[in-house]
């Protein structure tokens, strides 16, 4: 999907309102460099945030909607009502918020299915499945 919205121009990051021209979902760095790896080129726009240890995939607004992981893998879906800070398009390397994936004019927005699939894979990987809840066992009487 072609990306059309306006990418910072100069040297300085912009906060930009997520839910207009697309939703960002917001990983750990301990996660995202496993999905980043994972996706390889089916990967759209993601920005690095290294103060925050984090990386932030760009998504069809409301498409990434309801998602639900287990709570330590601390994944979130930023909509509307979210702020997301977007570096200028020619800043790929540290210092500050970078483009770990660039983002370019005729960039795109990574597939929500794909990256779904992907955090699902990674999450397990690292984190393993999630517990299934049980009845305690009984006494016997």
């Amino acid at each position: 999907m072609t990306v059309c919205w306006p990418l910072p121009k100069g040297l300085d990051a912009v906060l930009l309102p997520a839910g207009e021209w697309w939703d960002a979902v917001r990983v750990p760095a301990y996660l995202g460099e496993g999905v980043l790896t994972r996706l390889g080129t089916s990967s759209g726009a993601v920005i690095r945030d290294p103060y925050g240890s984090r990386l932030y995939w760009l998504v069809e607004p409301g498409s990434a909607q309801g998602w639900s992981f287990c709570e330590f893998a601390a994944v979130q879906v930023l909509g509307a009502a979210s702020w997301v800070t977007v570096p200028p398009s020619s800043r790929l390397h540290p210092p500050g918020p970078h483009w770990a994936v660039p983002c370019t004019p005729a960039g795109s927005l990574t597939p929500a299915a794909t990256l779904h699939a992907a955090l699902h894979a990674t999450i397990t990987q690292n984190l393993g499945p999630r517990p299934r809840q049980t009845t305690p066992p009984t006494e016997p009487q």
